[in-house]
């Protein structure tokens, strides 16, 4: 007598992808941003006063508030990159101000 030996299914073997677990293919990546552009303020870049930051890394700018409640506002604001007078800024907030260095 042969006893018949019952295949398990464990699953795909090397190199075989099931139908269920196959990756879906996009063309495009969506990506969602964490900052939205709508709640920033604009600001214009009236004067750029010099490199502060433990490295250099920032510049300390004033920087005229353009629209919103403060419009009009002179704020002095740590800037991260290079920046030149005349740039716009997008400031999330437009109430707080920095220490002067």
């Amino acid at each position: 007598m042969a006893e018949e030996v019952k295949a398990e299914n464990k699953g795909p073997k090397a190199g075989e992808v099931a139908a269920k677990e196959a990756p879906k293919i996009t063309s495009k990546k969506q990506y969602q941003s964490k900052v939205n552009v709508s709640d920033a303020t604009p600001g214009q870049v009236v004067k750029v006063f010099k490199k502060v930051g433990l490295y250099g890394e920032c510049y300390q700018v004033l920087v005229r508030v353009l629209e919103g409640r403060d419009k009009g506002n002179l704020l002095r604001r740590n800037v991260r990159g290079p920046v030149r007078e005349n740039d716009l800024l997008m400031l999330k907030e437009s109430e707080r101000d920095v220490r002067a260095i």
